[in-house]
């Protein structure tokens, strides 16, 4: 009679530690897979590839609206051309006069600005991460308000090859002569509407397209100055749509390279 009660309260354990791990492995199994789903699925917002735009719908009281275009390549911002137009279609960054009293009232120039919050946006990935630049509050807002709505939105489709939005590029040392030369051009409808060319100064950052001095030397020796040769050119890239077919300025041979090259490279990233 002992033996049977005993084999029988053996029996009942083991049968009640098999039934709790069988349990026990029901419940680990569907917590393993929700695991292995969550594991498998793309991380939240995630941005999708391609080139995103947006710019002021109006001027502000001074006249200027902000244009943004960012590039973004598996999931990461790469690019990020920033700059503000006026009503006569003068970007801040190209406008001598801008900047002059700019640095008289701040201490800073669009041309340091708008670099500044272009590589904190790269670094920081998230336009609200990124930090105002001092003397350029304004800017700084309405940069990271721009690039805020332009993620919002779908990714620019390509027009006749060209990508709409704002480009940019320019040389990344200064010449023998100190200079280095920017590029900007803005496409529209697939065209190439507006372009800007200008170079820096090394010792004090005045604009070549303002140093008259320079402009007197070089009309003395070849006939052209810095403005007519930018002028021809840009004329040139408008219409020929092609920096390659862009006619080369007599007497301008350097300023004609610089141009075609930095063209060249701020169009290839609107294809």
């Amino acid at each position: 009679m002992k033996k049977l009660l005993s084999l029988t309260i053996a029996l009942l354990l083991v049968v009640t530690l098999v039934a709790g791990c069988s349990s026990q492995n029901s419940q680990q199994q569907p917590q393993d897979q929700q695991n292995q789903q969550q594991t498998e699925q793309p991380q939240q917002g995630a941005l999708q590839d391609g080139t995103y735009y947006a710019e002021d719908k109006e001027f502000d009281d001074h006249g200027w609206k902000g244009l943004v275009t960012v590039i973004v390549k598996d999931g990461k911002i790469t690019n990020v051309f920033y700059d503000e137009i006026n009503q006569e279609g003068k970007l801040k960054s190209f406008d001598p006069e801008y900047g002059s009293r700019m640095k008289e009232n701040s201490g800073t120039t669009p041309l340091d600005v708008y670099p500044k919050l272009e590589q904190a946006l790269v670094e920081k990935q998230k336009p609200e991460d990124v930090e105002a630049v001092s003397g350029a509050t304004s800017s700084s807002d309405r940069f990271k308000s721009l690039v805020a709505e332009a993620l919002k939105g779908s990714p620019v489709e390509a027009k006749d090859g060209l990508k709409d939005g704002l480009y940019k590029a320019s040389e990344a040392d200064f010449d023998d002569h100190g200079w280095k030369a920017m590029a900007a051009v803005i496409v529209k409808d697939g065209k190439i509407q507006s372009v800007f060319f200008d170079e820096v100064n090394k010792e004090d950052g005045h604009y070549k397209s303002t140093d008259q001095e320079y402009a007197k030397n070089m009309e003395a020796k070849s006939g052209s100055t810095p403005t007519k040769a930018v002028e021809a050119l840009s004329k040139s890239l408008v219409e020929k749509q092609n920096p390659e077919q862009v006619d080369s300025v007599t007497g301008a041979t350097g300023t004609t390279t610089k141009f075609k090259d930095l063209m060249t490279k701020a169009l290839s990233l609107a294809k």
